[in-house]
């Protein structure tokens, strides 16, 4: 492998209520499928040849849909779920920010190193991706694509690039977003694809927050 691909699964239900979702679930809308038949058809030009996807449903649904343009083999991992946000899950951002005021402030003010009540950190997620990441490049395919989730993406992308958490914590993947990580001589570069059209250079900073 020296060409990976992240891919978001496509925009959910609970995305648009702007709902916590971690570990729980929510299906694609009609927009989320557009998604993610707009993520296989790029995956296709590209020549992508194995896809490595998170086992929730929503991104099962996404790979499902990515398929009909681009029928290559899928594994499912169980380190690709999304960040496990314990209490907070089901909740809308409105909800967590009234309930839990305290924590939500502390959130603002390190999203990296904070942990929801019950839940995981950037760096807990580290650990746990970590050695999934560590062998990718062991995979037997040259172009190689991973579907998971908005914070699952944000830490591939900070193990892979190195990412201080000030900068990891300004990253972000729309729905609609694929990011492309090159390999050669030790050197990571990084561009994306945003509905399809690219690539762009860099990472995509500065949007709104995210409910993964």
């Amino acid at each position: 492998m020296d060409v990976l691909y992240l891919v978001r699964h496509g925009e959910t239900e609970w995305n648009r209520q702007r709902r916590m979702q971690g570990r729980l679930d929510s299906r694609l809308t009609p927009e989320g499928r557009a998604h993610a038949r707009a993520h296989g058809q790029l995956l296709a030009r590209e020549r992508v040849s194995h896809m490595i996807v998170s086992p929730l449903g929503r991104t099962r649904e996404t790979a499902e849909l990515i398929l009909e343009g681009c029928g290559i083999p899928v594994t499912y991992d169980e380190r690709l779920v999304e960040r496990h946000c314990g209490e907070w899950e089901g909740l809308t951002i409105d909800e967590i920010a009234d309930r839990y005021p305290d924590e939500w402030a502390a959130r603002s003010r390190d999203p990296f190193h904070h942990r929801p009540p019950a839940g995981e950190n950037l760096p807990d997620m580290l650990l746990r991706i970590a050695p999934l990441a560590a062998r990718l490049h062991e995979w037997p395919v040259r172009r190689l694509a991973v579907v998971s989730h908005g914070i699952s993406g944000r830490v591939l992308l900070t193990h892979f690039l190195g990412l201080a958490p000030s900068h990891a914590d300004r990253v972000r993947q729309p729905n609609e977003l694929v990011y492309r990580l090159s390999f050669s001589n030790g050197v990571v570069s990084c561009d994306h694809f945003r509905d399809g059209e690219g690539p762009h250079p860099g990472l995509f900073l500065h949007a709104p927050d995210q409910v993964g």
